[in-house]
């Protein structure tokens, strides 16, 4: 099933981008050479997965140029390849793609699954919920922290503490009506949140990922993010169930990068969301991760986003409501807390004050 597919794919796209990752605790440095047949392989291996599956150059002479010099290292015939340079050119292989700078190369030493592997829920921020008074009564704010690691060991920590601090929060049951504020999402792994975030999701969402040829794919399915939670065996009712209808408020910043943005987008997805805040960073593509021979991880850019039939997404998402001059991040998240209420059905039968 195609809907099943993206979910179980997806689990590589959207990993933190613009930084290296921590290396892996007792890691050893990598040598600074390697052999001639093994960086061939790595240079090989890039360029095959650039050609066969990333986003198009935004200039084809541009791309050729740096091709010629990757593959120009191994003239003359050299029993070795400096790694760093070896490096150097297929970062700049990759600056050639129409990616806005997110496809990129994260060296031997630095390691994405290590830490994942040993993850617990107290590896991870808890997953912020406030409930806020409003003149039309009381609202949840719910801010999602964002997730480093990019494998599915990410998923049950994270849902365990989604649940964990819901159950804590005082006079949750008693709001009306949700804010969810996207303003720590700097990146990382969308996946967990949309997970936890799963009822808020219907079957008419028209987010979509474009692949380079302009097909596009529905990015958002319910039923699969619930079969994913049910895998990463957390079985309580989820404490967003009662805002699967109605207005619904999205908090943004010029922080919400990435996987934020990817949030962003699937919300954005549903009619009923509006938006409070800052025009989002501007990375609005998706990625995937591809181990290379010599230990290096390639993440490459494979798609855009778009919402139903509508233009290819490029750069930062605008807000629907922007802030004004002066404006804190409390003030736009109460601005988006009065506009949920107000608009809200179920805040107008509890009258609550």
């Amino acid at each position: 099933m195609e809907a099943d597919l993206n979910m179980h794919r997806a689990f590589g796209i959207a990993v933190l981008a613009a930084m290296f990752l921590t290396p892996a605790v007792g890691a050893e440095a990598p040598a600074q050479t390697m052999s001639v047949s093994l960086a061939r392989e790595v240079a090989s291996k890039t360029v095959a997965l650039v050609e066969s599956r990333g986003l198009y150059p935004r200039q084809q002479a541009e791309y050729d140029r740096a091709r010629m010099a990757l593959l120009a290292m191994f003239d003359g015939q050299p029993l070795e390849i400096d790694r760093t340079g070896l490096y150097t050119r297929i970062t700049g292989l990759l600056a050639t793609l129409d990616t806005n700078g997110h496809s990129f190369l994260i060296p031997a030493s630095h390691d994405l699954t290590t830490r994942s592997t040993q993850s617990t829920s107290n590896d991870l921020p808890p997953a912020t919920f406030q409930v806020l008074q409003t003149s039309k009564g009381k609202v949840l704010r719910w801010t999602p922290p964002p997730v480093v690691n990019s494998t599915t060991m990410a998923l049950g920590p994270y849902l365990t503490r989604f649940h964990d601090e819901a159950g804590t929060t005082p006079d949750i049951a008693d709001a009306c009506a949700l804010v969810v504020d996207l303003s720590e999402q700097t990146g990382g792994n969308a996946w967990p949140p949309l997970v936890a975030m799963y009822p808020l999701f219907s079957d008419a969402n028209n987010a979509m990922w474009v692949d380079r040829d302009g097909k596009r794919t529905t990015l958002m399915n319910r039923a699969g993010l619930e079969d994913m939670r049910q895998r990463a065996g957390e079985g309580r009712a989820n404490p967003l169930n009662r805002f699967d209808k109605g207005p619904l408020a999205v908090v943004t910043d010029k922080r919400t990068s990435s996987a934020g943005e990817m949030l962003l987008i699937a919300l954005l997805g549903e009619a009923r969301v509006q938006t409070f805040g800052s025009t989002s960073s501007g990375m609005t593509t998706a990625n995937a991760t591809y181990p290379l021979p010599d230990g290096s991880t390639l993440v490459l850019t494979q798609s855009r986003y778009a919402l139903g039939k509508g233009p290819v997404i490029h750069g930062g998402i605008a807000p629907m409501h922007p802030i004004n001059p002066g404006e804190s991040l409390v003030d736009r998240v109460a601005s988006a807390a009065e506009w949920v209420a107000e608009n809200s059905a179920s805040c107008r039968a509890t009258g609550r004050k």
